[in-house]
């Protein structure tokens, strides 16, 4: 199943690029290899319900599913999956820590998202937001 994951995450990021301009999928790779083996699965996946299906998340479930992924996987990726609805500290931030599987995940991902090495250029008020964003969500699934 993992591979089927890395080829979904594959196919489905295969012309996007992070902001740095570096293909998207090198981000979910990255995510994927610092977390344990049990984690993998969601951890290659933890952007493609988000970033995907964008309009009809229940679709992207209901895909996984179909695939044959198992359901404690699918309901990481659904923690993981940030709603717009959902303020990002308060609520989504808040689910994730609620999920040890969530919570190595999505601190992996912050540490890659925060790297300000990956940035291109120089560094704008909206590089520094946002990190000063992953950095209080950081800390706080850190003490979780």
């Amino acid at each position: 199943m993992l591979g089927l994951a890395i080829s979904l995450a594959a196919q489905a990021f295969e012309n996007r690029v992070d902001k740095q301009g570096e293909p998207y999928i090198l981000h979910c790779l990255h995510v994927m290899k610092r977390v344990d083996e049990e984690n993998r699965i969601p951890a290659i996946l933890h952007d493609y319900i988000e970033d995907i299906f964008e309009t009809s998340f229940k679709v992207g479930f209901n895909q996984l599913r179909q695939l044959g992924f198992e359901e404690d996987d699918i309901r990481v990726i659904d923690i993981l999956t940030h709603r717009k609805e959902d303020d990002y500290l308060s609520v989504y931030i808040k689910k994730i820590a609620t999920c040890p599987r969530a919570t190595q995940i999505k601190l992996q991902d912050l540490r890659h998202n925060s790297n300000i090495s990956r940035i291109k250029g120089a560094l704008t008020k909206a590089h520094f937001d946002r990190i000063e964003k992953y950095h209080a969500a950081y800390q706080y699934l850190s003490k979780t």
